[in-house]
């Protein structure tokens, strides 16, 4: 997928949001977990207040942005070492996040009582200016398959922006139209892959 280079200047390469109320330390992990690759790291502290919207887009407790720029200017800079530095990082922060109790406020009937996909913890991987991938993890995953599909999720992304993604691939990751030009996918244990995710599956009426 071909992109417009100039709108990656000045900008952070990858964000941390955290939740307001979160242990201070998060933070501080992460960094040390980063190394040199936390360089250009912004971090957004969001307030714990009611959102309006469907559950799955709704913001996480924990959440990395990573911007196209992480992909065509850090990793061009620092190489492999940053790749794998990020996603040991982030690795480490799906098992803080797996230990949080977070309770989302959104919309009533929006969020429904048993989640199957965590409220703590999710990865955003910029593709173009207002269109990214948001990578969501299941309730029960096990630390095997978080792993797996974090770098999973990072792969796909590299894969989009540089061109190594075929267009029957990424047509089966759109399966569904995206809200806010928010593609939602997930990691399929099964087939070690990354998969697309209805975010209004709870609200279709079942078939008979």
């Amino acid at each position: 997928m071909s992109n417009d280079k100039s709108y990656l200047l000045n900008r952070p390469d990858f964000m941390l949001m955290l939740l307001d109320g979160l242990p201070e330390d998060i933070e501080k992990e992460f960094r040390a977990q980063l190394g040199r690759s936390n360089l250009n790291l912004m971090v957004i502290h969001q307030p714990s207040v009611p959102y309006a919207g469907i559950e799955l887009y709704l913001p996480t407790a924990i959440a990395l942005f990573v911007t196209a720029g992480f992909f065509n200017g850090v990793l061009q800079e620092l190489g492999k070492d940053a790749y794998i530095a990020f996603k040991k990082a982030a690795f480490v922060l799906w098992k803080r996040a797996a230990r949080l109790n977070i309770t989302l406020m959104g919309s009533a009937g929006k969020v429904p009582p048993i989640r199957r996909y965590s409220a703590a913890y999710s990865i955003i991987g910029e593709i173009s200016p207002g269109l990214s991938f948001k990578f969501i993890v299941h309730t029960d995953i096990s630390t095997d398959d978080a792993e797996g599909g974090i770098d999973a999720f990072m792969t796909l992304i590299d894969n989009i922006l540089n061109d190594r993604l075929s267009e029957e691939d990424l047509k089966a990751l759109l399966t569904y139209q995206p809200a806010g030009r928010t593609v939602l996918v997930t990691f399929d244990s099964a087939s070690r892959k990354i998969v697309p995710v209805d975010a209004f599956a709870n609200q279709r009426s079942p078939t008979a």
